[in-house]
């Protein structure tokens, strides 16, 4: 799923559906957790379980696993 950047006063913002929102158990105007590895940005909600987060992220450690998780989204 590509989705672009929108202008939000002096900050840029990500647009999300509210069925991506209900999908990983999150309300409009709710928190998320954010952080940067390497290139790629990975948001989590509140409570998510740890555990969770290190296998997607030992599982998007290349480039090419990440290339091609990009075009799996991108199919469905």
């Amino acid at each position: 799923m590509k989705k672009k950047l929108t202008r939000i006063g002096n900050s840029w913002g990500l647009l999300l559906s509210r069925e991506l929102l209900e999908l990983v158990g999150l309300e409009p105007g709710g928190e998320v957790e954010v952080r940067a590895v390497g290139n790629t940005l990975v948001l989590t909600a509140p409570g998510a379980d740890p555990r969770e987060l290190r296998a997607a992220l030992a599982y998007l450690s290349s480039k090419e696993e990440r290339a091609e998780l990009y075009r799996d989204l991108a199919d469905a």
